[in-house]
């Protein structure tokens, strides 16, 4: 653990110590069992425990072979597990040579970094002949334990079971389940305990009371049995410990010394025997079985057979139960990611709209806010960070994926992107991010609130550290009482199902969104065909339409000239309606020719001056200078994005109304840009142009936005086609905004409407 050579290192408290201890190399062993190594080629051996007297009438010689230590079948025995599959602990009986009549003993045999490796326990004392009444032999506790597992239905009786199954089997005084969470800290879920003891049911205990090496070791050798705490080790000779010139490597032995700090632990806590059982589910450690007893307990190598046999059975009816419970919500996730996909199919706008899939969203991952990032703009619902925190989110995210954009998810903001602070207003504390790359959608992101909870650990987490004659070491607590902490700044830990299901949203808006844009394309082919038919529908009414009507208009005016004297009073006012339905019919169609031109053309998008195309498109009304009796006050200095001439033509006709129904001496109007913006308009400019005319009546707001729908008799306030703001409607829509009117009668309009801005 310290340095000798370095009496500056030996002063430093470093909390990685533990992880660099090399805990395979122990080079002993424990005393309840032997240790022999041989080198595979003559099977001579090369290491020896130094207690192998107590199998062999002496310490084995260093170089002497199989045959010269046990007898004809138990070397055969061994040369089949020399040249079988390696890195597999094979139990066996083993016999000494010369042992006559003697019992074998057990023993367990593998293959592992070129040595042969057998592991000796002294032969079973015989069992009493008469049995203790309800003793089940241990193939029946098998059976006993897996009826039992069998029958819990819920996670939580499993739990409970598991625990209670294993210490009937192990003898062990207390038995607990112990869940590692993604930090690799682990929580006691099941605990099974003799009276007099406390529980450590719920108690969380740090990650680093287990070291990344011994997690390793945990997968590899999946029971670990310490049968004596106070108990010394025996040496193997002649020396590997790390340190040797060839260590011998111990991570598959069933006898391997314990590390000192793992001693002091262990007796901090009371305890002298324990075996902990890996739960290796999907080749990762899921958990263990940690065994406590308070007395010396060797395990024999057929219950440790036994116990190898438990964590597999339990490890798979976890496994099936877990799976069990997340299909079930996965089921139920995939309901609302249909209805989901249902909403966008129907509706070609809804990412304009998101409000309308955010309940079902926010059931597919479970959150309480939802970002979507697109091209243009950001839009946010429910409890969320600012948008411009949100951008460098993403920009985190893709920093952080290299080639290939995938999922990103953290539960906790503030450590996962730099500069992040949590605001007081949103707590928002983890993000599941998720690309989808189109443009109407770039990120989805999915965001939770802060979860205050409280930890009760197994006395305090931090370690702490004491003086030795060697200077200062890190030291296992003594103390083991509950030590609470509140945990901050975080939020739920994504769950699998949470990220599965994002996943699956991905690729499913993905491929929605992919054939959409085929849809669009073939769409816009055929809106590309309408489009010709209407510019020659165009041309029509511009020139084939209206010919006529001048023909009519110029008859008209010669018959009116020709019949001279002899017009009579009724045939000049027959004459007078003919010339003004032919002027009321040209005014439609040119009305029906602006609208046409209105929707057609691509939008030519640049930075606009309110001021200049305001006055531009008064001195189109109303001619220069600006007539007496009219007065137009911009109040805004405002840059918009937006097509120039589709504006101007918006804001000509809106001054033309203004000044058109308006019976005043000075008729005001003012344009601006309106500073109450809330998050229905968020990215969106809203201006108005207010008048101080005649007014429109609540009843009738919708109605002028219909084609040639006019309020008043064609002769009142200057006739027109009735098209004008129809024609703004079909402006302001292309711009991605929309348009309303707010107006009393006699008391003047304002006529709102917002323009998408792209920052």
């Amino acid at each position: 653990m310290t340095d000798p050579e370095s009496p500056t290192k030996r002063s430093e408290v470093d909390l990685t110590n533990c992880d660099r201890e090399p805990i395979h190399l122990a080079g002993a062993v424990q005393p309840h069992g032997a240790l022999l190594a041989f080198g595979l080629g003559d099977l001579s051996l090369r290491h020896v425990s130094q207690n192998a007297d107590q199998w062999f009438k002496a310490i084995p010689e260093i170089g002497a072979t199989v045959h010269g230590l046990f007898d004809e079948a138990s070397c055969e025995l061994l040369q089949i597990v020399a040249t079988g599959l390696r890195n597999v602990v094979r139990p066996i009986k083993l016999r000494a040579l010369g042992a006559g009549s003697e019992l074998p003993f057990s023993a367990a045999a593998h293959v592992y970094q070129g040595r042969l490796i057998v592991e000796l326990e002294q032969p079973a004392a015989e069992k009493d002949s008469t049995e203790k009444l309800g003793e089940l032999s241990l193939p029946l506790q098998l059976t006993k334990a897996n009826q039992r597992l069998q029958q819990s239905t819920d996670l939580k009786r499993l739990y409970q079971v598991i625990a209670d199954e294993m210490r009937d089997i192990s003898g062990f005084d207390r038995v607990m389940l112990y869940r590692f969470a993604d930090d690799n800290h682990g929580e006691v879920i099941g605990e099974s305990v003799v009276e007099g003891k406390g529980s450590f049911l719920g108690l969380h205990y740090p990650a680093t009371d287990i070291p990344e090496q011994a997690r390793r070791l945990y997968i590899l050798n999946t029971v670990r049995s310490i049968g004596d705490v106070n108990a010394s080790a025996v040496p193997i000779l002649p020396g590997c410990h790390a340190d040797a010139e060839q260590p011998l490597d111990l991570s598959l032995s069933c006898f391997r010394a314990v590390s000192p700090v793992h001693i002091e632990y262990l007796q901090n806590m009371g305890v002298q025997a324990s075996m902990s059982i890996s739960i290796v589910i999907d080749n990762r450690l899921w958990g263990l079985i940690a065994c406590h007893h308070y007395s010396a307990k060797p395990l024999r190598l057929e219950e440790r057979a036994a116990c190898e046999i438990m964590g597999l059975v339990i490890g798979n009816y976890l496994s099936a139960r877990e799976q069990s419970e997340i299909n079930h919500e996965r089921v139920r996730r995939r309901r609302n990611f249909h209805n989901v996909l249902d909403l966008i199919t129907q509706n070609t706008d809804v990412w304009r709209s998101i409000d309308t899939i955010w309940p079902e969203l926010q059931q597919v991952v479970d959150s309480n806010g939802l970002g979507v990032v697109s091209e243009r703009n950001v839009q946010l619902l429910g409890s969320t960070p600012c948008a411009e925190v949100v951008q460098s989110i993403v920009q985190h995210a893709e920093s952080t994926q290299k080639e290939t954009v995938g999922i990103w998810d953290t539960h906790c903001l503030a450590d996962s992107v730099p500069g992040y602070l949590v605001e007081d207003e949103s707590k928002v504390c983890g993000c599941l991010a998720v690309p989808l790359s189109a443009p109407e959608a770039n990120w989805l992101l999915f965001f939770r609130d802060e979860y205050v909870s409280e930890v009760t650990w197994a006395g305090n987490p931090e370690k702490s550290t004491v003086q030795s004659e060697n200077g200062i070491r890190l030291s296992p607590r003594k103390s083991f009482e509950q030590w609470k902490t509140t945990v901050h700044r975080q939020s739920k830990r994504w769950a699998l199902v949470d990220r599965e299901m994002a996943e699956e949203l991905r690729s499913g808006l993905v491929e929605l969104l992919s054939l959409r844009a085929a849809e669009l394309v073939r769409l816009n082919d055929e809106l590309a065909s309408i489009n010709a038919d209407l510019d020659s529908f165009a041309y029509a009414a511009s020139h084939d339409l209206r010919e006529p009507l001048r023909g009519i208009k110029q008859t008209a005016f010669l018959l009116r000239r020709e019949l001279g004297v002899e017009l009579n009073e009724a045939t000049e006012g027959r004459l007078a309606t003919l010339s003004k339905l032919a002027s009321r019919m040209d005014e439609l169609i040119q009305g029906l020719l602006r609208l046409s031109r209105a929707g057609q053309g691509n939008l030519e998008f640049e930075r606009v001056d309110l001021k200049e195309v305001v006055h531009e498109a008064l001195e189109m009304v109303v001619g220069r200078p600006t007539p007496s009796g009219i007065e137009v006050s911009i109040e805004s200095n405002a840059i918009l994005w937006a097509d120039y001439l589709c504006v101007r033509e918006l804001f000509t006709n809106l001054i033309a109304n203004g000044i058109k129904y308006n019976q005043n001496s000075l008729k005001h109007l003012r344009v601006g840009v309106w500073q109450g913006r809330d998050a229905d308009h968020e990215n969106q400019a809203v201006l108005y142009v207010r008048d101080n005319g005649i007014g429109i009546a609540s009843e009738n707001v919708e109605e002028v936005f219909q084609v040639f729908r006019r309020l008043h008799l064609p002769d009142e306030f200057g006739g027109g086609s009735g098209a004008g703001l129809t024609i703004c409607q079909k402006i302001v829509t292309r711009h991605g905004g929309k348009i309303w009117i707010e107006s009393e009668p006699g008391q003047g309009s304002t006529i709102f409407f917002t323009l998408e801005q792209v920052e």
